[in-house]
């Protein structure tokens, strides 16, 4: 894991600050593209097509919580009927053929399948 150092407001009094949700540009194999880093029950760093926009990166951020919750919630308690909402994964599967290869995408296609084009 790398540290990324954020310029926070100096006026504000800020303790500890622990981000769910961060979006980005790194370079990845020489090539420049934006990036998600998720945490919810798990940690998750998601390269994403050049034409992502933030605001659909941070609606499948959304949508990674909401499933990665609801999969250890699951786990947990796998008779209590608590399952990842559908609409996560519809939100979840509209985005894998932007996606880069990465730990995520391979979860979730090694989970669920996928029949599209993978990058």
């Amino acid at each position: 894991m790398r540290t990324v150092h954020l310029d926070l407001d100096d006026t504000l009094n800020i303790g500890t600050i622990d981000l769910d949700v961060a979006t980005g540009i790194a370079k990845i194999d020489g090539e420049t593209v934006p990036i998600l880093h998720v945490l919810a029950a798990n940690e998750f760093t998601v390269p994403l097509a050049y034409e992502t926009t933030a605001e659909d990166a941070l609606r499948l951020a959304a949508a990674i919580i909401e499933w990665d919750t609801g999969m250890m919630e699951q786990a947990d308690s796998p008779f209590s009927g608590a399952t990842p909402k559908l609409s996560s994964k519809q939100v979840i599967r509209s985005f894998l053929g932007k996606m880069y290869r990465c730990e995520f995408r391979d979860l979730y296609v090694d989970t669920y399948g996928y029949a599209g084009t993978l990058r």
